[in-house]
């Protein structure tokens, strides 16, 4: 009898040893250093270059007062790295609950990140480049572009990324990784048994990256286009959703999606809802309809693109709406550097919002949501949207 029940204690206290086990290793995957998130107003993020010489403190004083959010991306022509720990400290200094990410390539080398790429494994891409073909509509001529892209299945390759996403956090300053491009696998380029090894080294080489940069490092990648990329969400922290309608030019904007283009929205929108629920934080990027190759454009008046994104803004914003949960922010510019609207700002993103009441409906392509202070509705396939406040 004194046997048994020594024996059922001892089990006792392994099951809650084990549970106790189970909940630390479940924390140790979620980051405590997440951006402070709100329903209060429309969830914002900001991802621009960094530029010395365009910031000013006016700069930094806005990106602290108006996001928890901000990725800082490759815009010095060479040493970027300690150009973003600048500006990272400059908004922590304004407000240190920003979250600020520190842009680095999950596929490619960027030439103006000299000090990373300084030590990069010798030989370390894949065996086979990408090439691509691209024709001047002006002129016809034909340009060709190669890729060497990173080899993620070689040990040497992860270990050099994972130590870049350490220095980020503990020598740059920031609170993780945006790592563009992440997904890139060889797909066209190899046999389907080298891409699945390229595919289990980017699983590993974020796990790396997560163990140098401590619990509270975070990685969010790019792209996340509807169920692809679906699989990196357990070895990261999230994603960006970063082609929703985006249309090059403004003659464009106002084209009816065909049906492949319409799937693809619906994706995204169930993409981003998905993976909010698994606890992960998405970037929907929004496109006023117009993108800074737009060269004609891009010679208006700063005032006049800010004018045409505002008339444009419910339909992108109306469709994130649709598809947020808790963790999802939401990017409205035209480009990446920023005066592409990064320091500009629309009355929506200061109206009273309140959670959602509930899930969207969908009728089709048509989605309806209710949140505490607005009723969103939105057509795809007329991309319309209209957002009524209350």
């Amino acid at each position: 009898m004194k046997q048994s029940i020594l024996t059922t204690i001892c089990l006792s206290m392994l099951i809650v040893l084990f549970n106790s086990g189970v909940a630390q290793a479940e924390e140790a995957k979620t980051p405590q250093a997440y951006p402070e998130f709100s329903w209060d107003t429309v969830p914002v993020y900001a991802h621009c270059s960094y530029d010395p010489e365009f910031f000013k403190p006016e700069h930094y004083d806005f990106l602290a007062k108006h996001f928890k959010l901000v990725a800082f991306t490759a815009g010095m022509k060479e040493k970027i790295e300690t150009g973003i720990a600048a500006g990272a400290a400059e908004v922590k200094k304004r407000n240190p609950n920003v979250k600020v990410l520190f842009y680095f390539a999950g596929d490619i080398l960027h030439s103006n990140f000299t000090i990373s790429n300084a030590s990069y494994p010798e030989n370390g891409f894949l065996e086979k480049d990408a090439v691509r073909r691209s024709v001047n509509k002006k002129t016809g001529k034909v340009t060709l572009r190669t890729r060497k892209y990173f080899d993620k299945s070689r040990e040497d390759v992860r270990e050099w990324w994972a130590s870049v996403a350490e220095k980020a956090v503990k020598e740059y300053g920031c609170d993780g990784i945006f790592a563009d491009g992440l997904g890139s696998d060889g797909r066209g380029l190899l046999s389907p048994q080298r891409q699945s090894e390229v595919r289990d080294g980017i699983k590993t080489m974020c796990d790396l990256a997560h163990e140098k940069m401590g619990p509270n490092g975070l990685i969010i990648f790019n792209p996340l286009h509807g169920s692809e990329g679906a699989d990196l969400l357990p070895a990261t922290d999230g994603a960006m959703i970063d082609n929703f309608d985006r249309v090059m030019y403004l003659k464009d904007r106002e084209k009816k999606p065909n049906s492949r283009q319409l799937d693809a929205m619906t994706e995204a929108i169930e993409a981003m809802s998905k993976a909010s629920k698994q606890g992960k934080i998405v970037i929907f990027k929004g496109w006023p309809g117009f993108h800074q190759k737009d060269v004609d454009l891009m010679k208006r008046p700063h005032e006049e693109r800010v004018k045409l994104a505002q008339a444009y803004i419910n339909f992108p914003l109306a469709s994130f709406l649709v598809g947020a949960g808790p963790n999802c922010y939401f990017q409205y510019t035209w480009g990446w550097r920023p005066e592409f609207g990064t320091f500009d700002w629309y009355p929506e993103f200061d109206k009273p919002l309140g959670p959602p009441k509930g899930e969207a409906v969908k009728n089709g392509y048509v989605y309806t949501r209710e949140f505490e202070h607005a009723s969103v509705y939105v057509d795809l396939e007329n991309k319309k949207g209209r957002i009524d406040w209350r």
